[in-house]
């Protein structure tokens, strides 16, 4: 009987040990990206060499009007800003075709927006503000078809 229990818990540890990270998406309203609502996510480090990529999930609608998305990636360590990157992903391809993994009308695409960084130990903000233009160079106060978005650190 204690062999049983002893295998049992070895299996599950490691089961659990193995289990990836999941994504904390942010979830939009109605699909709706308001330009006016920056996006963050709190990360904690905890390994200051150990080298990480930055990486960016989005999920969107195939009535999603654009080819790609425009953002600016905010990163700030202990309140102080370490970084503003402008990020554009392309989200379809020149055809038409969705890049992202997906059936029905639901369409994810996933990438590494900055690779091979150390981050010092801690708790990291990073915000993702729109910056989509339309082609008569308006920002666009509404993206529609955006449905969730997602950042997450992951060791090299």
């Amino acid at each position: 009987m204690k062999i049983n229990f002893l295998k049992c818990l070895i299996i599950l540890s490691v089961i659990y040990s193995c289990k990836s990270a999941s994504n904390e998406y942010y979830s939009f309203p109605k699909s709706t990206w308001d330009s006016k609502k920056i996006i963050q996510f709190d990360i904690t480090t905890k390994d200051s060499l150990q080298q990480q990529t930055t990486n960016i999930s989005i999920r969107h609608n195939t009535s999603y009007k654009y080819q790609n998305i425009i953002f600016l990636l905010h990163h700030s360590f202990k309140e102080k800003a370490m970084s503003i990157d402008t990020i554009e992903l392309l989200l379809a391809q020149d055809d038409g075709r969705w890049i992202g993994t997906g059936k029905g009308n639901i369409r994810e695409f996933s990438t590494t927006v900055l690779p091979n960084k150390t981050y010092q130990n801690g708790l990291h903000t990073f915000s993702l503000e729109l910056a989509m233009r339309d082609n008569t160079s308006i920002e666009l106060e509404k993206l529609q078809g955006i449905s969730d978005i997602s950042l997450q650190l992951s060791n090299k």
